[in-house]
């Protein structure tokens, strides 16, 4: 079995698949080593994502997005049309917003199919245990590579092993599927049920992806009992065991990139902090990431010009959305406080939110 790859990526979640899918077609020798049984399994997310316009209006200054989320209708499990925010009153403040729902399994396979097809290898259940300079290692191998890239979530190995600062205040979450029939609204409740962040329900083709999502300084309880009083509460009839995860929520990490290695989506904190999204960022800053590898090996082109791209490109609205989730956090102290502040933003400053602009004016 090879063990000598150009590129290593670690992680074949969306950040990871399209890395290695662009550091391919750069003519770089790739491996993907996901720790997984199967790529994108089991499902650990909320499934939605803005249609293209949408990323468009968030990411003003992101180029030539259309080949990037360019979907295949399949993978679309319902439309989405409006969010609906609720207060911990259960006042309703709805918010038109374009976007859809997918079954996060079939989309990863979809973008690890694209990579495979540009010639990267995937191999599934290769937990990485350590990485040092040049090297991944595994419980059954050891790879060497000329550039490693962390897609390995919030708590990233390769980070730790390329000397990179993690993510710091991750907010644990839970999701798990519903049965029954929703209409085309997006629901997230704020208030008790969800600590200084989010319980949300999102319809599906059949039934309803759901979850909560809880800030450690503001709950005083485990996330999952969280999770169970939303159920209670929604009445959902849920599915399945819950999966958890955690989600950055600070922002990017101070330094993505070493001279040997890059952090790209959850590892390199690309999460909108008012909301949790990741998928879009990260396949924005995966392909800008697997670009910039292939010109590496290609030219000589330092790593550094990585982070110079997907700061242009991303950082502007993800500094925003960082600001915004500090200052909303001074009203997450009591019901009264949010109840208020909810209704003074009202529906349009709460939609800039959503889209990481500033609130005011």
């Amino acid at each position: 079995m090879n063990t000598d790859y150009d590129v290593i990526v670690v992680g074949s979640g969306p950040a990871g698949s399209s890395t290695a899918e662009h550091a391919a077609l750069g003519g770089a020798r790739v491996l993907v080593l996901e720790r997984k049984k199967a790529v994108g399994e089991p499902v650990a997310c909320g499934e939605f994502l803005p249609i293209l316009d949408e990323i468009k209006a968030t990411f003003p200054d992101a180029e030539d997005l259309e080949p990037v989320f360019d979907i295949p209708a399949s993978l679309i499990s319902r439309e989405i049309d409006l969010i609906r925010i609720l207060s911990p009153r259960s006042r309703g403040f709805d918010i038109p917003f374009l976007g859809y729902t997918t079954d996060r399994d079939r989309f990863d396979k979809h973008l690890a199919s694209k990579a495979e097809k540009a010639g990267a290898v995937i191999r599934t259940s290769s937990m990485v245990t350590s990485v040092k300079e040049g090297e991944v290692h595994t419980r059954d191998e050891v790879y060497s590579a000329k550039v490693v890239v962390g897609a390995d979530g919030p708590i990233s190995k390769v980070a730790m092993g390329l000397g990179l600062q993690r993510n710091g205040d991750l907010y644990p979450a839970v999701t798990s599927q519903a049965t029954g029939a929703f209409d085309s609204t997006m629901e997230m409740y704020f208030g008790g049920l969800a600590p200084g962040a989010y319980a949300w329900v999102l319809p599906k083709r059949n039934g309803a992806n759901v979850g909560v999502g809880v800030a450690p300084k503001f709950s005083d309880g485990r996330v999952g009992d969280y999770f169970q009083e939303f159920i209670r509460m929604r009445k959902l009839e849920v599915t399945g065991r819950p999966i958890g995860k955690y989600v950055p929520s600070n922002g990017p990490v101070p330094r993505t990139f070493t001279s040997s290695g890059l952090l790209v989506g959850d590892a390199a904190g690309h999460v909108m902090a008012v909301n949790g999204g990741g998928i879009p960022i990260a396949m924005i800053c995966g392909r800008i990431a697997g670009r910039t590898i292939a010109d590496h090996l290609r030219n000589g082109t330092p790593l550094s010009s990585y982070e110079e791209s997907w700061r242009r490109q991303v950082y502007k609205p993800l500094r925003t959305a960082v600001r915004t989730k500090m200052l909303a956090s001074l009203f997450f102290g009591g019901p009264r406080r949010l109840e208020f502040s909810m209704r003074f933003l009202g529906p349009r400053r709460m939609g800039n939110i959503l889209r990481c602009r500033p609130s005011f004016p």
